[in-house]
């Protein structure tokens, strides 16, 4: 409805008049806040000038131009120059997870270890053990609203669960829902010589795994048949086996950090074998396998955490524009030149480079292959800090066909599609939680600044003077 004064007039003050007398702390409680006169970068890149934008209690009630602003709102004016975008998000992050046990004592039988000391510990939810972690506030100042949370572990850390980025230590007050994963690779039991145990390799972790499988699917048929027959044996009560249910119903996805073909193609062994549906974790080589990814329709959160360009390529490519705007400026061609330095190489050291530029050309182009190919793709931190991200985002963006904004969508709507949570944050409309960032500038470009962080209408502000 648009703004009409003495319509608003009188609803106003009957509204302020049911506050005063029948709910006094009301518009103390549960304010409004808006950001007005702001530009809106929609998920499918769409811009809206001159944009209002509305949340209470946490969610959006109001997105566009001359929307009204209701009289109870705590109002931010962006003065038509400062841009709103979707939140970001971490697809998987380990961020405020204890640290791993070292200095483990010897096992007296290392081949029958307990659980955790095999790295098997899915029973382990993220906000029973969350750590103050100084990330928190660096991915909050960086943009992002959201992280996708898992444990440091081995071969079963525990659950994946999404988190609100907004405050220094999260808590249960701050999970977003519920867990909606299971967390797992090909990492060994911890401990080294003198104090390891089973598995102590990936066939062993491989062999380990199934054999969690079964027995969790066996506990379960027990379990059922004890509620319908008592006079069988009641089964015992097992955290870990339980924790497994929901993989072996095939009701949660595994969300598997690997990265190597190889390994990528040994997951897919346990997939064929227990049916559950997998997110692949960084997975920097899944280019190398998109037919079959099509074929399982498996989703990536894929990892930035590429490679410089070698220097020897990142100085030839210098050279060579250099000659060509000599050559193009004299008109003369002095290419012989590069065929000298090229002489001066051994042949050895030729195939090197040549095999060095090759596989650093399939590490850096592993997320653009992927979103070409239409494989659901999205982003996880994957061990890099929040303030190393903006420089990763440079070196791809420079040097493979992806955009910045193809970026921004990957660390918003995509992220949010392979979380199995766009129906509440990605994109910025009514009904969805208020999760967005103001920034002075286009996002991710040089010299462009964080204003104000917004997680679940929370508002951090990092302009204050």
């Amino acid at each position: 409805m648009k703004n009409n004064k003495s319509f608003w007039g009188v609803a106003s003050f009957f509204t302020m008049l049911m506050v005063w007398i029948e709910m006094p702390l009301l518009a103390q409680e549960v304010p409004a806040h808006a950001i007005t006169n702001v530009m809106v970068h929609m998920a499918d890149g769409n811009v809206i000038e001159n944009t209002n934008i509305v949340w209470r209690n946490g969610i959006i009630e109001q997105v566009g131009v001359n929307e009204s602003i209701p009289f109870d709102a705590f109002v931010i004016d962006g003065g038509d120059s400062l841009h709103v975008y979707p939140g970001l998000i971490d697809g998987m992050a380990t961020w405020g997870s204890p640290d791993i046990p070292r200095d483990l004592p010897r096992l007296e039988n290392p081949g029958k270890p307990p659980y955790d000391r095999a790295g098997a510990q899915p029973d382990r939810i993220p906000a029973h053990y969350l750590n103050e972690d100084k990330a928190f506030e660096d991915a909050m100042e960086s943009g992002f609203t959201l992280v996708s949370l898992g444990l440091n572990g081995q071969m079963l850390p525990g659950h994946i669960q999404p988190f609100n980025l907004s405050a220094a230590k999260l808590t249960q007050a701050h999970a977003f829902s519920d867990p909606i994963a299971l967390q797992g690779s090909f990492d060994t039991a911890p401990g080294g010589w003198g104090s390891g145990a089973y598995p102590s390799t990936q066939m062993g972790v491989m062999a380990y795994f199934r054999q969690l499988m079964y027995d969790a699917s066996a506990l379960q048929e027990h379990m059922m048949y004890f509620e319908k027959h008592s006079n069988m044996t009641q089964p015992e009560q097992n955290d870990v086996l339980e924790a497994l249910f929901p993989l072996v119903n095939k009701e949660y996805p595994l969300f598997f950090e690997v990265d190597s073909k190889e390994e990528i193609e040994r997951l897919f062994r346990l997939q064929d074998e227990f049916g559950f549906e997998i997110v692949l974790v960084s997975a920097k080589e899944a280019s190398a396998l998109i037919e079959e990814l099509k074929a399982r329709n498996i989703a990536v959160l894929a990892s930035l955490d590429v490679t410089e360009m070698p220097d020897w390529l990142e100085k030839e490519i210098k050279d060579s524009k250099v000659n060509n705007e000599e050559i193009s400026e004299s008109g003369d061609d002095d290419s012989d030149n590069e065929d000298v330095e090229r002489i001066e190489l051994t042949e050895e050291e030729l195939v090197f480079r040549s095999k060095q530029k090759k596989a650093w050309e399939e590490e850096i182009n592993n997320v653009a292959s992927l979103v070409k190919a239409g494989i659901p793709t999205g982003f996880t931190s994957d061990g890099l800090s929040p303030k190393e991200i903006q420089k990763k985002i440079n070196l791809v963006t420079e040097h493979t066909s992806l955009t910045k904004s193809d970026l921004i969508k990957l660390m918003t709507v995509q992220n949010a599609y392979i979380l199995g949570i766009s129906n509440r944050v990605g994109t910025i409309k009514e009904g969805n939680s208020a999760h967005l960032i103001l920034t002075d500038g286009p996002l991710f470009e040089k010299g462009t600044k964080i204003h104000i962080q917004v997680s679940q209408g929370v508002i951090n502000n990092f302009m204050e003077d």
